[in-house]
C-alpha cells in the first residue's frame, strides 16, 4: 500500500457542540509534524454526503471540487475587501484550480471506495498544492461541530479513525453560543447540547475508548499538564512543544472568542464566565434539561426537581408546534407550488 493510500484512511475526527473548544483543540494540534489540520470547517456529513445520493462519480468529483475547497473562494473575497493586488487574487484562484486538478489525480490513482474517499482526496490535494505533507505526516484532521452524529460512517469508512468529542460546561457554552446567534433560546441549545454529548457517551461505548475520546474544555485549559498527554497517548504522537502553541495553518492563533479576548497560549479565562454573566433564568432552564448528562461530567448543579426538567421540555416542544406547521406549510409549496386541496 502506498503512503496515500494509507494516510487517507488514518483520519481524526474532532467532535462536539458549536463554541464548545473544538478550535482549540484544533489550534494545538496544528503545527505538530505528525498532523495535517484541514484549515476550515467541511460540513461534510450534514452538508455534503446527502447531495450525492443520485449522482455518479463525475458528478461527485466536480462537487465536492466546488463544496469541499469552498474556502479558496472565501480567501479571494478576504482578498478584494482588504485591497490585495491582483497577483494574490490570482494566485489563491491558481490554488484552488491546482488543488482540483490534484484531487482529480488522486481519485483517478486510488479510486474511490465510499463517498469518504472525496473528503480524504481533498485533504490531500490540499495538502500536496500547499506542501503541507512530508514523511512524517501520519493523520489528517477534520473538524466540523456535530461530527459525533456520524461516528457509525466514520469507522465503517475509515476503520483506522479516531474521534475526539470536547465537552464544554453548557452554561459557558451557551453564554458563548448565545452571542454568535443571539435568538437562540436556552431550550433549544440545551436540547442540542443533551443530543451531541449523549451521543458521544454512546459513540465511546460502541467504538471504544481507544478509538472515541471524550475530554472536557476545562480540564484541558485549567489542567494541561495533565490532559494534554491524554490527547498525545490517545492519537499515538510525538511529545513535541508546539502542542503548547496554538496556531492557525501555521500561524499564531489568538482565539476566536466572542467576548473579544486575545489569547497567546492556553488559557482558562472563559471558564466559569457563566457564573457573572448568564441570567438566573437561564441558568435554570440547563440545569433542568441537561443536569443528569452534566453531573455524568462532573459539572456541578444545583439540585432541581424531575418534575421541573419535565415542565421545561414540554413547554420547548409545545413551543416547536407552530415554527413546525410553518415549515411544513414552506416546504409543501416549495414542493407542489401551491398548498394541496
Amino acid at each position: 500500500m502506498s503512503k496515500n493510500t494509507s494516510f487517507r484512511d488514518k483520519p481524526i475526527f474532532i467532535c462536539g457542540h458549536p463554541k464548545s473548544g473544538t478550535t482549540l483543540l484544533v489550534s494545538l494540534l496544528d503545527s505538530h509534524p505528525q498532523m495535517l489540520v484541514y484549515p476550515n470547517e467541511t460540513f461534510f456529513f450534514r452538508g455534503f454526503v446527502p447531495e450525492l445520493r443520485t449522482r455518479d462519480l463525475d458528478e461527485k468529483v466536480s462537487l465536492a471540487q466546488r463544496y469541499l475547497l469552498h474556502f479558496f473562494e472565501r480567501e479571494i473575497i478576504q482578498a478584494d475587501s482588504r485591497e490585495k493586488d491582483a497577483s494574490t487574487r490570482d494566485q489563491i484562484f491558481l490554488d484552488y484550480a491546482r488543488t482540483c486538478e490534484e484531487m482529480g489525480h488522486e481519485v483517478n490513482k486510488n479510486g474511490i471506495r465510499h463517498d469518504g474517499d472525496l473528503l480524504s482526496a481533498a485533504i490531500i490535494a490540499y495538502a500536496r498544492v500547499h506542501g503541507k505533507m512530508t514523511d512524517k505526516t501520519d493523520y489528517w484532521i477534520e473538524k466540523t461541530p456535530y461530527n459525533e452524529h456520524f461516528a457509525k460512517s466514520i469507522f465503517n469508512w475509515w476503520p483506522e479513525a479516531h474521534c475526539i468529542h470536547i465537552v464544554r460546561d453548557p452554561r459557558d457554552n451557551y453564554l458563548t453560543y448565545r452571542r454568535k446567534h443571539p435568538g437562540l433560546s436556552a431550550e433549544d441549545f440545551a436540547i442540542g447540547w443533551n443530543s451531541s454529548l449523549d451521543t458521544g457517551i454512546k459513540n465511546q461505548a460502541s467504538f471504544g475508548e481507544d478509538r472515541y475520546l471524550l475530554i472536557r474544555y476545562e480540564d484541558l485549559t485549567t489542567q494541561p499538564e495533565k490532559y494534554l498527554p491524554k490527547v498525545i497517548s490517545f492519537l499515538d504522537i510525538e511529545d513535541d512543544q508546539i502542542l503548547w502553541i496554538p496556531t492557525s495553518n501555521g500561524k499564531p492563533w489568538e482565539g476566536n472568542s466572542q467576548f473579544g479576548d486575545k489569547f497567546h497560549g492556553i488559557s482558562n479565562k472563559p471558564v466559569g464566565r457563566w457564573k457573572k454573566e448568564l441570567d438566573a433564568g437561564s441558568v435554570e432552564i440547563i440545569e433542568s434539561i441537561c443536569g443528569e448528562l452534566m453531573k455524568v461530567e462532573a459539572y456541578m448543579v444545583d439540585q432541581r426537581s424531575q418534575l421541573s426538567s419535565i415542565y421545561y421540555l414540554w413547554r420547548w416542544r409545545l413551543n416547536q408546534i407552530p415554527a413546525l406547521q410553518r415549515d411544513i406549510t414552506k416546504l409543501m409549496k416549495k414542493r407542489f407550488g401551491v398548498l394541496p386541496q
